[in-house]
């Protein structure tokens, strides 16, 4: 048997542990969540309301492209921390194409292709140079920041043609396509993790990437799609998010870096990488999105929502430390 036949065998035996444990913090996590939802049922009556749960979902469903493949980065021991502002770019870049006359598709086309030229940067730098990424993508996320910056003060006062307002209106039965898309990718994120071969690989490099070398594992390779493919989901959020508003913002997606962290984290992944779960960490976003609406609902002033976010993730990450400070 080959070195590379051997490779897939060698990393099943420690991913198999590694999807056990993450899959130990969904049922706690799905019962907090019940029971807030429960909670806020109870106490205020208009969170049942179909109007309210219907925003619930939408805004969930978009940040859900997001933390999806945030998950699989974190798996692989990696951080990104310039998804916001890559779905910042992807949406306001889309929005200034269109204002220039270009097709709805090429000015998508282009903005996604963009968002795709970041993650490759930020995965080529990583794998090449070794270098930190959280502090390259912190690098990332100031210089797209600034384009970003630059394009919305060009297109101050400028409304986003009509046709690409109506992306966020698009629904099938009167429900949104981007909550029946949630659905769809939480499926086959499952299936993507029972049965996937590469989700092994994967869990095996975050836990140990010189022994993942060894095997023959081409990690560079699944590193770069990695954060090729956290960067169009945020670019793809990024443009949903544009039509949404229906101007450009510089404040887009500020902060949901670390949204995604606690989420993330809350669902079983670790920053210590080797283990995660896309499927619970976009559940873990609806506990954060049961949270502040709760919060709003309660006329909780949105400075103090900010607060509680960040003591949350402050939380998660404690528990995380300490749980792999046990481990080793």
């Amino acid at each position: 048997m080959s070195q590379q036949d051997t490779a897939p065998l060698a990393a099943a035996a420690p991913a198999a542990p590694a999807r056990r444990r993450a899959r130990l913090g969904t049922v706690p996590l799905l019962v907090i969540t019940i029971a807030l939802c429960a909670f806020l049922a109870v106490t205020r009556e208009n969170f049942l309301t179909a109007s309210n749960l219907h925003s619930l979902a939408f805004a969930v469903s978009i940040e859900a492209f997001v933390v999806l493949a945030f998950t699989y980065v974190m798996v692989l021991r990696e951080i990104d921390l310039s998804v916001g502002a890559v779905y910042a770019l992807s949406g306001v870049l889309s929005g200034y194409l269109l204002l220039q006359g270009l097709s709805l598709p090429l000015a998508i086309a282009l903005a996604l292709g963009a968002a795709v030229m970041v993650g490759f940067l930020n995965g080529v730098l990583v794998v090449r140079f070794r270098i930190n990424s959280l502090m390259l993508t912190i690098g990332t996320m100031l210089i797209v920041r600034g384009i970003v910056g630059v394009m919305t003060t060009t297109l101050r006062g400028n409304i986003f043609p009509r046709e690409f307002r109506s992306l966020a209106r698009q629904a099938f039965l009167g429900v949104n396509i981007t909550i029946i898309a949630m659905v769809v990718l939480v499926i086959a994120a499952l299936l993507f993790q029972w049965r996937s071969v590469l989700f092994r690989q994967m869990c095996y490099i975050g836990e140990n990437l010189q022994s993942a070398t060894i095997y023959g594992i081409r990690t560079g390779r699944i590193k770069v799609l990695a954060f090729v493919a956290s960067s169009l989901m945020a670019g793809i959020a990024g443009i949903y998010t544009a039509s949404r508003i229906t101007h450009a913002d510089s404040n887009m997606g500020v902060g949901l870096e670390f949204s995604m962290i606690t989420a993330a984290v809350l669902g079983g992944a670790s920053l210590y990488g080797g283990r995660g779960n896309a499927a619970a960490s976009v559940l873990g976003l609806v506990l954060l999105a049961v949270i502040i609406n709760g919060m709003a609902m309660y006329d909780i002033e949105p400075v103090f929502q900010q607060f509680v976010v960040g003591a949350l993730l402050i939380a998660t990450v404690a528990i995380d430390t300490l749980l792999n400070r046990r481990r080793v």
